[in-house]
């Protein structure tokens, strides 16, 4: 008997989603385990295996039509066995969104290329992790492949092994001015930032830190950690480690502002901003408070390495109650970042800047200094105490020793 494939439930609040790629067609043969498509939900892209074993019979939904969650959107069954289709529900506008006019710019091509446009639909360029990894490696990008390559849908590693260099596009081409749809992951991030910025009243502190001691920390514990736990720990697991200290010591800070109240939460589900190809993400983890230095590096780059490997649960993602922002790679000093709502604190971490000043003695010394900036939602929290916060912060950065008396 035919089995059902339908829109899943893949959070609290999902009420609709969308497919973004079916990866079986009609007819074919399908494994259990095997991905059949991915589904957009109200978080984060995902793809869907395969329940039962047998032949694709029916597929009901087009790539971008919107359908409620528990829809019947394909069946699997055996070759030769009879299917009705689902009446579905009146549509919901499709998330496909027209192109519309482009302009055109006039060049010289040197010699015809192989092409086809880049997506439009707001998840840019599709492409397997190790095709990712095989871009980086060989100094190119998935895009440069897609690009070049005509009728793919999703980059995979065979792809990228078989781009020549000069298949690329010549410097001078005929080009069209690229629309990136209010769609995918893109709207997700637009409607978040769009709410927290007009909904929260956010005020960013500011404070330098001396890190000489947390970089010498880093270096002492750099080989032990990497040996015993499999991790390169970073500057950013050292202060995510300081920051989970400081919020047991300020727990307002760790919160969360919903609309029956401000939730104080019992736990520091503590989220690292992930930034990818075509969008920020954060996953959380979870119970942060209780892992060691060493256990809380670990669990942050699992985390963290979730959404480029393609396997990021909407857990992940849900539940957080502060979040790590750092900008510390680029030429960025400080920023005022915007919360991650309904949380209430977002800390930012600018690049780390080498400075001269005078000692105690009145001596000359060089030090390398760090600027947090620390937005939070003034309904929830006042200047004070998220200025107490900030700098317990960095009196632990700055005398890590101090942990040891606790």
């Amino acid at each position: 008997m035919a089995k059902e494939v339908l829109m899943p439930k893949l959070s609290s609040t999902m009420d609709k989603g969308h497919v973004t790629e079916w990866f079986k067609k009609v007819g074919d043969p399908i494994k259990v385990g095997e991905v059949l498509f991915e589904v957009m939900t109200d978080k984060i892209a995902i793809e869907v295996e395969a329940y039962d074993a047998g032949i694709v019979l029916g597929r009901y939904v087009e790539v971008g039509q919107v359908v409620p969650v528990n829809t019947v959107i394909a069946h699997i069954g055996q070759a030769g066995e009879k299917v009705e289709a689902p009446k579905l529900d009146a549509p919901v506008p499709s998330i496909a969104a027209p192109v519309g006019e482009v302009a055109k710019v006039e060049t010289v091509v040197s010699a015809p290329v192989v092409s086809q446009a880049l997506p439009s639909d707001g998840f840019g360029v599709r492409a397997t992790p190790a095709a990712r990894k095989a871009a980086r490696d060989r100094g190119i990008t998935v895009e440069d492949v897609f690009s070049s390559t005509a009728g793919l849908t999703r980059v995979h590693l065979k792809d990228v092994e078989a781009y020549q260099p000069g298949q690329r596009k010549a410097a001078v081409v005929l080009g069209v001015e690229k629309v990136i749809p209010w769609t995918g992951i893109r709207k997700l991030i637009a409607d978040q930032m769009l709410k927290s910025h007009t909904t929260v009243p956010s005020v960013t502190i500011n404070a330098e830190v001396n890190v000489d001691s947390l970089l010498r920390m880093r270096t002492e514990l750099l080989d032990k950690i990497e040996k015993e736990a499999g991790v390169r720990i970073t500057v950013t697991h050292l202060l995510a480690y300081f920051v989970t200290k400081a919020l047991v010591k300020h727990p307002g800070m760790n919160a969360r502002a919903l609309e029956d109240g401000i939730h104080v939460m019992p736990s520091i589900n503590l989220g690292i901003a992930v930034a990818l190809e075509n969008g920020l993400i954060v996953p959380n983890v979870k119970n942060a408070q209780a892992l060691s230095l060493k256990d809380l590096s670990k669990a942050i780059k699992t985390q963290t390495g979730k959404p480029k490997a393609n396997t990021l649960m909407p857990d992940d993602i849900s539940g957080g109650t502060f979040t790590i922002t750092s900008l510390g790679t680029t030429a960025v000093i400080d920023f005022n970042p915007i919360i991650n709502v309904p949380e209430i604190c977002i800390l930012g971490v600018g690049r780390t800047v080498e400075r001269v000043e005078f000692d105690a003695n009145n001596n000359l010394v060089k030090v390398n200094k760090m600027t947090l900036s620390l937005s939070f939602d003034h309904r929830a929290t006042d200047g004070y105490p998220a200025a107490l916060f900030l700098t317990d912060l960095v009196y632990l950065i700055e005398h890590p020793l101090t942990l040891l008396a606790d």
